[in-house]
């Protein structure tokens, strides 16, 4: 490799982890505040670089939380797959696979309950703000980055018997993923807002709405 080429890789990494710092930053930031608080100002305090840095590598607010929110469905994803890659994984039934999935996402929330504050957040972000749609694109691709670890699971568990539906897979997949997400988000978002939140523990809420979940799929049929 020629040492311009060198050079310019060197750039481009550092490039990548100065941005790369800049949305921790602002992930921490919008963590502890909430989005609609929180300026650039803040993140740039936080992050240690200038207004202008920020301004140069996002545009907008708007751009910089949608990187926040493309990093939390990452990590999202690189915690489900490394349970994926495990040695025992594809030994599973296709339903053994969607629990162990299932109850991955549940441990990512418990050790980041914090981190879906802010995908709460950014849904009413995106619903109050023009967002660029090439952005749009690259965070509607980042969310349904688990969806074939998951869909597979599913099209093993029809096909091997554990998974009782008739549904469409891709049905299965979003009502499932939607419904968990969901409900993490709205716990950890609103805790304890109301009185009935408060009668009822909401880690005890949350595994008994995973348990029907998982029975629903091993022994329901969709009626035709």
């Amino acid at each position: 490799m020629e040492l311009k080429q060198i050079r310019a890789k060197e750039r481009m990494e550092e490039t990548d982890r100065r941005r790369q710092k800049m949305v921790d930053a602002a992930c921490r930031v919008f963590c502890r505040k909430g989005i609609a608080a929180s300026s650039i100002a803040d993140v740039a305090k936080e992050a240690e670089f200038g207004e202008a840095t920020l301004y140069r590598h996002f545009t907008n607010k708007e751009n910089l939380v949608l990187a926040c929110g493309k990093k939390f469905w990452q990590m999202v994803y690189e915690f489900m797959n490394a349970r994926v890659c495990e040695p025992d994984f594809a030994e599973k039934s296709g339903m053994e696979q969607v629990e162990c999935l299932i109850h991955s996402a549940h441990l990512f929330y418990r050790e980041h309950t914090e981190l879906f504050c802010l995908i709460h957040d950014l849904d009413g972000c995106l619903l109050s703000h023009k967002v660029e749609q090439e952005q749009l694109r690259e965070y509607e691709q980042a969310v349904d980055s688990v969806r074939p670890c998951l869909c597979n699971a599913i099209e093993k568990g029809k096909r091997d018997g554990s998974i009782r539906s008739s549904a469409d897979t891709l049905v299965l997949y979003y009502a499932m993923t939607n419904g968990i997400f969901s409900l993490m988000q709205k716990q950890a978002a609103a805790g304890s807002l109301l009185a009935s939140d408060m009668a009822v523990a909401q880690e005890e809420k949350l595994e008994q709405f995973l348990e029907l979940l998982i029975a629903g799929m091993k022994y329901s049929y969709r009626k035709e």
